[in-house]
């Protein structure tokens, strides 16, 4: 399952660009794998993590990863796939919602996502300083509002000892990029 959802994710995503780095996008749903498949998450939350934005981003439909990948992923990537008729803040609340009351498979593949974007902005301050904050439909506060509320909802309902060790360092990261 992991190489077939690899290789779908990467075709899916084949013409599209990062939006700050400008590398292949297919970059990020592969980091996003390999956090989850080294925090020790089964296969399909595995494979969830490579599909997470193709719906969202990509002709392809919940049918399709349903059909290919089954039930349980499809239900993943629906969890993380946003409603682009929705306004950004309606949008970025329910994604915040998801985090709070979903289940830990759920908010893994949202922190795992959350990470990796947030380390490209890292990155992205480096080198281009507050410059970055024009790569987003919405500036810095909001930025700073949506990655805040991630991080004050993410261990809502999780036991301590379940907690992957990438949580922290989303939040440590957050605090970084934003105080």
């Amino acid at each position: 399952m992991y190489q077939r959802a690899c290789d779908f994710a990467e075709k899916a995503h084949r013409m599209q660009r990062r939006k700050i780095t400008g590398e292949p996008y297919f970059s990020h749903p592969r980091n996003v794998a390999h956090l989850l498949r080294d925090a020790g998450f089964r296969d399909e939350v595995v494979a969830a993590g490579f599909l997470h934005d193709v719906v969202e981003d990509t002709p392809v439909t919940l049918d399709e990863i349903r059909a290919d990948f089954g039930d349980e992923v499809a239900e993943l990537v629906a969890s993380h796939t946003e409603d682009k008729l929705q306004s950004w803040e309606a949008r970025k609340s329910h994604t915040i919602e998801v985090v709070r009351t979903g289940t830990l498979e759920q908010k893994a593949i949202i922190v795992a996502d959350k990470l990796d974007n947030l380390q490209s902005v890292k990155y992205a301050l480096s080198s281009e300083g507050e410059r970055v904050w024009s790569y987003f439909k919405r500036g810095y506060e909001a930025q700073k509002w949506y990655n805040e509320s991630i991080v004050a909802n993410m261990y809502e309902g999780l036991k301590e000892d379940e907690i992957p060790k990438y949580f922290q360092r989303y939040a440590e990261l957050c605090d970084w990029v934003f105080n």
